[in-house]
């Protein structure tokens, strides 16, 4: 039954390489079963640790995001399971995804590479992300979430929870993106 799944899955996931095709598929999978509460996939391929985001959304509207800068298990499949779960039924900021909400929706796959120091966010280009330090405090915008910096910048410091203006360290948040 799963196997159909995924195969039903990857038949909807276009223009995207087969191991992309495959992350899409696993967070789908892990999503359904966390809102249907059933089993989690277990996924066979365990490339090693890195760290992603999964957003769920439906006719552009966002219903769940989660991620982490820094991986939290072993793999990078275990990833995508542990933040598509996250995603569904587990953001403070939207409700718990409803099964009705299984029909039509699209998962977007942001794998982080790597963070680098930006001194000025004029530099920043819509496929870039950026991330915002202030002190114990991060905001994150994900690739292609917005495209004026400056409204990047104050998204940034909203999810922080910190007062625009307030210091603070900026970075260019480099990730793979894909979705299906």
């Amino acid at each position: 039954m799963v196997l159909v799944l995924v195969f039903a899955v990857l038949a909807n996931v276009q223009n995207l390489t087969p191991e992309q095709a495959s992350l899409v598929a696993l967070a789908k999978s892990a999503i359904s079963a966390e809102v249907q509460h059933t089993s989690l996939p277990s996924p066979s391929a365990h490339d090693g640790p890195k760290a992603v985001f999964v957003t769920i959304e439906s006719s552009g509207k966002i219903l769940g995001c989660r991620g982490d800068l820094r991986p939290r298990t072993k793999s990078l499949e275990e990833e995508v399971v542990l933040e598509a779960r996250g995603a569904a039924q587990h953001d403070p900021r939207y409700a718990p995804l409803k099964l009705s909400q299984l029909k039509n929706y699209l998962v977007t796959v942001t794998i982080v590479d790597h963070l680098e120091p930006l001194s000025d966010i004029s530099q920043l280009k819509p496929e870039d992300g950026l991330v915002l330090e202030s002190g114990d405090r991060k905001g994150v915008v994900l690739p292609w979430e917005g495209k004026d910096p400056r409204t990047r910048l104050s998204w940034a410091y909203k999810k922080a929870g910190v007062p625009p203006g307030s210091g603070g360290t900026l970075y260019r948040l480099i990730a793979e993106r894909f979705r299906g």
